[in-house]
């Protein structure tokens, strides 16, 4: 039987709650520890959005990134957003656990997640977090060492790092007199006496302070053991907000800028500065880092790659020399979450607890599209007559998806059928995608044309499939048929080639991250003849984009 208080551990041993900004509010906002817990949904944040989805997978208990209480509540009424859902969860019976400034600073956390999702190499934090420890220094009988060390690593003292049981020890002398009414354990009361000792140090998070006395009060055989409290003034070099890391290669600017908008699956991104540069040294803070220009960032980086920029603020990077990648806070922030519930997973698995995940739509903006949204004809169809479910290609025989197992007969009669297809005029030039969803009928579900920027064919041949792959989770499908005309990247979907372009990396791990949402799925290849409806899409769009 798993319990919250199992995942509030779980969480506190990837990303230790101490790490956590003193003003931030982390760890368990609303709900019981004791409550049993099956299944967990990981999220950005707890909006209605993760509410309905926690309800329809079964899931008792949301891990999120933002905090759902930022400020204490004078009241808890329906009158205010933060009370509405704290309300929500509560009489759901749903509890809500946060990992916010901690899950920023940890080892795998956001930070270094965002670090390899741009193939930074040398990665060390930007910003190393402060020790924020204490250290404890007693004086214990040598024959009582192992005792009184063994009691005080049981509440969490000597942890740097990932290293545990950490202590200094040296041997010494220690000497009393016990007066009138003293029971001392060595020698007798009333004269000098001189005991074998050794000084005992470890440290441990501010957090912990009572305990860790406690354990060596507790376990110390002395009346009135002796012993001091130090404040650790001193940095963790391997903690901390951001990361600072290399390139494998120097590249313009505007091409960096085009891989972080792939990896973040945003059709483009703004960036600041010179778009011919060649820039390597890489900092990157997800979420909102703005403040790292002032800070001095540009004598360490070329580049910074944050959100939540201001205009003065841009101005103010570019005279100093230093680039900048606008990588929007709740986009940047979404994807780390959802690869980190890969590493929750892996440290509840055998629990019985099962993690699910929710991509929340990207913040409060939305950009307005130029191309129309048409039905999806042939490019020379007579007429412009739409083309019908019946005039695309025919489901050739079924193919394996890579890390799935071989289905003898399919379960599911309701398959829908998606088309994707996506180019680029110049390979690299200005790029489109197109997808069309139909349902098991044939009937046009919904469809999707967009530009995307400046990419390369694959590049949006994988933009298109992602898309796609989201237009039927959205329209909540479960079973579906995909058709693609690049033999490429149907290929390293099914595991039949390897993925070694880096960009191309990040996207087919997207995809397949998508792809195992539903519960049945295909991945085919089809003659571009047969999948003109989509290409019709990619080719509205970039005309409508003016190229």
């Amino acid at each position: 039987m798993t319990r919250v208080g199992d995942i509030i551990k779980t969480i506190d041993r990837l990303a230790p709650f101490a790490l956590a900004e003193q003003w931030d509010h982390v760890g368990l906002q609303v709900g019981a520890a004791a409550d049993e817990v099956s299944g967990v949904l990981v999220a950005l944040e707890a909006d209605d959005a993760a509410f309905d989805a926690a309800r329809r997978l079964d899931c008792q208990a949301l891990v999120v990134h933002h905090p759902l209480l930022y400020k204490p509540l004078e009241r808890l009424t329906q009158d205010d957003l933060a009370g509405r859902l704290a309300l929500r969860a509560a009489r759901e019976q749903r509890a809500v656990v946060v990992a916010h400034t901690n899950l920023d600073r940890a080892h795998g956390g956001i930070a270094d997640i965002v670090a390899n999702m741009l193939d930074l190499e040398e990665t060390m934090p930007l910003a190393p977090a402060p020790a924020d420890a204490y250290k404890l220094v007693g004086f214990v009988p040598v024959d009582d060492l192992d005792l009184v060390r063994t009691a005080v690593f049981s509440v969490g003292a000597g942890v740097i790092g990932d290293y545990e049981h950490c202590s200094w020890s040296v041997e010494g002398q220690g000497t009393f007199f016990g007066r009138e009414g003293s029971s001392p354990s060595f020698g007798v009361k009333g004269r000098d006496e001189v005991v074998p000792e050794v000084r005992l140090e470890v440290v441990f998070p501010r957090a912990l302070r009572r305990r860790v006395v406690a354990a060596f009060v507790g376990a110390h055989p002395y009346e009135e053991p002796a012993f001091d409290i130090y404040p650790v003034e001193n940095e963790v070099a391997s903690l901390g907000f951001g990361r600072l890391g290399l390139l494998p290669e120097a590249l313009p600017l505007a091409t960096f800028a085009a891989e972080v908008a792939a990896v973040l699956r945003q059709p483009s991104l703004r960036y600041a500065g010179d778009g011919n540069r060649l820039v390597r040294r890489i900092a990157c803070l997800p979420g909102s880092g703005a403040e790292a220009i002032a800070r001095g960032v540009a004598d360490v980086a070329d580049v910074l790659v944050t959100g939540d920029v201001k205009y003065h603020e841009a101005r103010a990077a570019l005279a100093q020399g230093l680039a900048l990648v606008d990588a929007p806070h709740d986009v940047a922030e979404q994807e780390a979450m959802l690869r980190w519930s890969e590493t929750l997973a892996l440290a509840l698995a055998g629990s019985g607890v099962r993690i699910e995940t929710l991509r929340q739509p990207a913040g409060v903006w939305h950009t307005y599209a130029a191309a129309s949204r048409q039905p999806a004809v042939e490019p020379n169809a007579l007429a412009g007559e739409p083309v019908s479910g019946d005039d695309l290609a025919p489901a050739p025989p079924s193919v394996r998806v890579a890390g799935r197992a071989e289905r003898p007969t399919r379960r599911c009669d309701n398959r829908h059928r998606l088309y994707t297809d996506g180019g680029s005029r110049g390979n690299p030039g200005p790029a489109g995608i197109g997808a069309v969803l139909l349902s098991a009928s044939g009937d046009v579900v919904d469809e999707l044309a967009d530009f995307i920027g400046v990419a390369t064919n694959n590049v949006a041949e994988y933009q298109a499939l992602l898309a796609g792959l989201e237009l039927a989770l959205d329209r909540e499908v479960e079973c579906l048929d995909v058709f693609l005309d690049s033999e490429l990247v149907v290929r390293q979907i099914n595991g039949e080639y390897q993925v070694k372009d880096k960009t191309l990396k990040a996207l087919h791990g997207q995809a397949t991250h998508l792809i195992h949402q539903f519960h049945e799925i295909d991945v085919r290849h089809v003659p571009r003849a047969q999948n003109a409806a989509a290409d019709a899409l990619v080719n509205q769009a970039l005309d409508a984009a003016g190229h």
